[in-house]
């Protein structure tokens, strides 16, 4: 069996994860469309997808069961002072997980400057990404 391309493996599960998310943008009538962040791979602390007032790190791994502390890094330092980290990240036979702060859960502001309500980035809650799309993302667009 050949080596598989981590790299080709992450961009193939951001592409996956890009699609659950337009395809609930689309039932909700949410005019966006999430795409690849490709200037990921030439600059640092830039995440692989954005949409309004988030930045997402997507992380596929095929043996383990719970986030890694530098993939929370990594996401915390790509959203800056103003965009809600998020970590979605799957392991094999896994459903796909959504990591978030804890104080964004609430958050749901047109202000483009979020670093008035960012709170404690340790507290953190996780949740299935249908959860994640559905009761949560839905109101903080």
């Amino acid at each position: 069996m050949g080596k598989i391309n981590s790299r080709s493996k992450g961009a193939a599960f951001e592409r996956e994860v890009a699609k659950h998310i337009n395809d609930f943008f689309e039932e909700i009538d949410f005019d966006y469309k999430v795409k690849r962040n490709l200037e990921q791979y030439q600059e640092k602390d830039l995440g692989d997808l954005e949409i309004p007032h988030h930045s997402i790190e997507c992380k596929r791994y095929a043996k383990g069961n719970w986030y890694k502390e530098d993939w929370w890094q990594q996401v915390c330092e790509s959203s800056g002072p103003n965009k809600i980290p998020v970590l979605i990240w799957k392991y094999n036979r896994q459903p796909i997980r959504v990591c978030m702060p804890l104080w964004a859960i609430d958050y749901n502001d047109t202000r483009t400057d979020l670093s008035y309500c960012k709170g404690d980035n340790t507290i953190t809650m996780v949740m299935t990404l249908d959860n994640w799309l559905h009761h949560v993302l839905a109101y903080n667009l």
